[in-house]
C-alpha cells in the first residue's frame, strides 16, 4: 500500500503542520534517528506523551545484561566473589536507570 511504512496499519488521515527553526529541526531529526523512528513517528509519540527509547539505550541495556551474566559467574568464583557482587549491583542500577521512562 503506497505511503504505508513499517507495521503501521492505522489510517492516519489528519495532519498537523508546525514551523521550526533550523536548529530545532536538526535536533528533532537527530533524536528521531537515535530512536530509530521517522520524524513523524517521533513527533507523534511526543505529542501523545508516549515513551521514546533511543536505540543506543536498548543496545546498551542488552550489553549490560550480558555483563551481568559474566558478573554472576564471578560471584561463584572464589577470590573474586565480592567484586562480582559489587559489579552486578552497579550493572543492575545502570539497567534500571536506562530502562526508566524519561
Amino acid at each position: 500500500m503506497p505511503g504505508q511504512r513499517g507495521s503501521e496499519t492505522r489510517k492516519l488521515t489528519q495532519q498537523v503542520g508546525i514551523r521550526l527553526t533550523e536548529e530545532e529541526y536538526e535536533r528533532l531529526v537527530g533524536e528521531a534517528q537515535a530512536a530509530g523512528l521517522t520524524l513523524a513517528g517521533l513527533t507523534r509519540r511526543r505529542l501523545l506523551g508516549l515513551h521514546i527509547t533511543a536505540q543506543v539505550d536498548a543496545e546498551l541495556i542488552r550489553e549490560l545484561r550480558r555483563l551481568g551474566g559474566l558478573a554472576k559467574l564471578a560471584i561463584r568464583t572464589p577470590g573474586i566473589a565480592e567484586h562480582g557482587r559489587l559489579a552486578l549491583d552497579e550493572i543492575r542500577s545502570a539497567i534500571a536507570h536506562l530502562a526508566a521512562p524519561s
